[in-house]
């Protein structure tokens, strides 16, 4: 058995307008300052679990490659959108 040869339809090929990317406009986030020391690559922020008796506490380590710019320990009764406003303003003068 032989098999079937098939016409292919012909389609139209639309041209898609190329947009250009999309210029920044300023900060993404409410943090300004964090997010221009991640977007300079050269440290990192973390947040971790510190002990987990009798309470869970977290803190907040902002560092670069040579030294640690900021260490804060979430408070009582503060939400991690709080935490993170407190390195917000302690990296401003630290950059």
């Amino acid at each position: 058995m032989e098999p079937r040869s098939r016409k292919r339809k012909t389609t139209r090929h639309r041209r898609l307008k190329r947009l250009s990317p999309p210029r920044p406009t300023g900060a993404s986030t409410p943090w300004p300052t964090i997010e221009a020391f991640f977007e300079s690559g050269e440290g990192d922020i973390s947040i971790r679990a510190v002990s987990h008796f009798p309470v869970p506490r977290h803190t907040a380590i902002a560092s670069d490659e040579h030294n640690m710019l900021a260490a804060l320990v979430r408070r009582r009764g503060e939400s991690l959108h709080q935490l993170l406003d407190r390195p917000e303003q302690a990296l401003g003068p630290a950059l």
